[in-house]
């Protein structure tokens, strides 16, 4: 979702109105926390992603506006399966 907030492709193709909507956003209190997710590296092994490339192209003042977390602060391993059946047992 994030790479997509920040793609001038949904802004007409244009940097200027992408930077000029997330400006607004600031401007009425918008602030993005960003998980991150595992893609697939090159060496066929996963890397964790979580917008840091992506965000580090933007002004700094629409830099603050995205807490990125780490992989350690965000990433567990665990099923959906896993979750209901915790939850299920904690009744």
């Amino acid at each position: 979702t994030m790479v997509r907030i920040i793609n001038p492709k949904y802004y007409g193709d244009s940097r200027e109105n992408m930077l000029a909507a997330l400006v607004d956003m600031k401007e009425k209190g918008v602030h993005f926390i960003v998980g991150g997710r595992l893609e697939q590296g090159t060496d066929d092994r996963p890397t964790f992603v979580n917008g840091e490339e992506e965000v580090k192209s933007l002004p700094p003042d629409v830099r603050e506006m995205f807490t990125l977390l780490t992989e350690e602060e965000f990433r567990l391993d665990i099923s959906s399966t896993e979750v209901r059946k915790r939850l299920e047992q904690s009744k």
